[in-house]
């Protein structure tokens, strides 16, 4: 593989990763906005809560297919990242960081699947009745679990890819302090409240991607022999 082939895979993994910002942006913010959006539809107690997604059923089912791609595209931008820092022979907290980001994801995309199924035969059944179904508050715990879950692992994950980066020099050394930090205070803020925003995981993913794109590629070393 060439040094042009390297650039190419280094600008590949930066689009992903900005894209996957860009695309959890657009998914989040599709119930907030329009005549029938709500502002506060993510923080509303269930029963105001249900009756939001009803009144905005293809805004929610689009928004969750927005963020469930957007986890596809931050796996794979980081796939391809950890990749190169394997060449360099860092594979501990790469590897570290790609397991945790993976199973994050995989949560995820449970959790959107929950939101796009459960969610919305409740909120109908909401308007319907006027009451909340009684199945619902056992499932939106173990929902709310699962993305407390996610939210650890991809901490963790993201945290481990700034440890990597800072010893890998890809990207500038304030850009790997700055993921870790980020990462860490997103648990922090998980640990004293009980909840957080995922979009904190993307705001690293996004820096990381903006630089990989403005950067002039670094010599990985010697590749393995096709």
């Amino acid at each position: 593989m060439t040094p042009l082939h390297r650039a190419d895979q280094q600008r590949i993994a930066g689009a992903f990763l900005v894209l996957s910002f860009v695309t959890f942006t657009v998914g989040a913010t599709l119930p907030l906005v329009g005549a029938k959006g709500n502002s506060k539809i993510f923080t509303l107690p269930v029963r105001e809560h249900l009756q939001a997604v009803a009144g905005n059923p293809g805004s929610w089912r689009w928004a969750n297919l927005f963020m469930s791609t957007a986890v596809v595209l931050l796996v794979l931008g980081m796939t391809i990242l950890v990749t190169m820092l394997e060449r360099v022979d860092e594979r501990m907290l790469s590897r570290i960081a790609l397991t945790t980001l993976l199973l994050a994801a995989l949560l995820w995309l449970v959790y959107s699947a929950f939101r796009s199924t459960v969610t919305m035969s409740a909120a109908r059944e909401t308007v319907s009745t006027g009451a909340v179904p009684p199945y619902y508050d056992p499932w939106s715990q173990w929902a709310s679990g699962l993305f407390q879950i996610y939210t650890v692992l991809g901490c963790v994950g993201l945290a481990a890819m700034g440890g990597s980066l800072l010893m890998i020099k890809l990207v500038p050394t304030w850009a790997g302090w700055t993921t870790i930090a980020i990462s860490v205070a997103t648990l922090l803020h998980l640990l004293s409240t009980g909840n957080t925003l995922p979009t904190f995981h993307y705001l690293p993913c996004l820096l990381i991607g903006v630089l990989l794109l403005i950067r002039r590629p670094l010599p990985l070393g010697p590749l393995p022999a096709q």
